[in-house]
């Protein structure tokens, strides 16, 4: 090491001493310390002479005075006040004002999700009026009556198109957990799920197209019975009508 390095780090032992040493000198003359013998001895004198000094200073007590000074400085006598939220008229305005607003948007989001579904409804049941209408116009359509007590209406039959629809009138208003199922009927009485539906609400009669994997011709009657919401994989509930092709 050169002889003004070593210098420049002994210069500063008195201060590391004294803990009045920056960190960046710090650490350089403790890297020093592990390789120098004399520097070492010398921090320990003066270790050794600041020790003695510090012991043969007397004890003193601060003042009251100085003590109750010290004392409002430390951070637990620091009192925090917290912010008192005053309500006026106005915040009461303006809030009366957001709540309104939110409820008149969620009823206003409630009506047009209920006309979302009626428009929708209203739409399905045009479509199979007009699916309807189409098979009647067909020249090998058959119509085949339904009749069971108030219910009546007809079954529309084209084997040559692979089609079915039914037009039934007067069918009974079902609870949200339950709706009306569409069965084909084969030759040795096992049902087919031709499909779900549900009577329009706001229309006597109800259209609904019949749906079948196979070839109609391949079945002998149809059914309708009430089932739970989501169908069932076999007849379950009430019978409501049957049809004998």
């Amino acid at each position: 090491m050169a002889l003004d390095e070593h210098s420049l780090l002994r210069e500063n032992i008195p201060a590391y001493a004294l803990g009045a040493l920056d960190a960046e000198d710090i650490r350089a003359l403790e890297v020093h310390l592990q390789t120098c013998e004399s520097c070492r001895a010398e921090l320990a004198d003066y270790r050794f002479v600041s020790d003695n000094l510090l012991s043969a200073i007397p004890p003193a007590q601060p003042s009251p005075a100085l003590r109750k000074r010290l004392q409002s400085h430390l951070p637990s006598a620091q009192k925090t006040t917290r912010p008192r939220f005053i309500w006026s008229f106005s915040r009461l305005a303006m809030g009366g004002a957001l709540a309104l607003l939110f409820v008149m948007n969620l009823f206003s989001f409630a009506q047009m999700r209920a006309l979302q579904r009626q428009q929708l409804s209203v739409q399905r049941q045009l479509q199979n009026n007009q699916a309807a209408l189409a098979m009647l116009s067909y020249p090998g359509t058959e119509a085949l009556a339904i009749a069971a007590g108030n219910i009546s209406g007809t079954v529309l039959l084209d084997r040559d198109r692979n089609s079915a629809a039914l037009v039934v009138w007067n069918l009974p208003e079902l609870s949200e957990e339950q709706t009306y199922q569409i069965w084909l009927i084969e030759a040795d009485e096992d049902r087919v799920s031709a499909g779900l539906f549900r009577p329009q609400a706001d229309l006597p009669y109800t259209t609904q197209p019949v749906f079948s994997s196979q070839s109609i011709s391949n079945f002998v009657g149809i059914g309708v019975t009430v089932e739970p919401s989501g169908g069932s994989e076999q007849p379950t509930g009430p019978r409501i009508f049957k049809v004998d092709f």
